[in-house]
């Protein structure tokens, strides 16, 4: 049997970038520099939800790099969003980027210092669109 991600389309095969794999997680201060290139360079941005999904700043960081980065419409177009229980999309819809952190206190610290410097505002009055979410989720 053949997968279909075996499959070559467009003349080469599908790839992949997942950042917790492609970040290295013992210096996470250089995956925090880099991460707009590589979020900012997918066709696509799948957000897998799951129940600790609002409580992760990693998690909004990277949303907020794509939203800070393009049009809502166009992030809207890239992002995919899969909900792994049932009540992910409504805690979504009540997102809340003051409440979610980090393990590490410093970590946290510089997250909230880059999240607010590119558009932590912009992406607080997104966070709470659960129209958006929706449209997200139904793609």
């Amino acid at each position: 049997m053949e997968w279909p991600l075996e499959t070559p389309r467009n003349g080469r095969y599908p790839t992949f970038w997942v950042d917790k794999f492609c970040i290295d997680q013992r210096e996470l201060a250089d995956g925090l520099r880099v991460l707009p290139v590589n979020v900012m360079s997918c066709r696509s941005v799948l957000c897998l939800c799951g129940k600790t999904f609002p409580t992760r700043l990693w998690c909004a960081w990277e949303l907020c790099v794509l939203l800070s980065f393009s049009s809502i419409e166009q992030a809207l177009q890239q992002l995919v969003v899969v909900t792994l229980s049932k009540q992910a999309l409504s805690e979504l819809a009540n997102f809340d980027l003051s409440k979610s952190g980090c393990f590490d206190p410093n970590e946290e610290f510089r997250l909230r210092r880059v999240i607010d410097a590119i558009g932590g505002q912009r992406f607080d009055a997104w966070e709470h669109d659960a129209n958006a979410w929706a449209r997200a989720a139904k793609r």
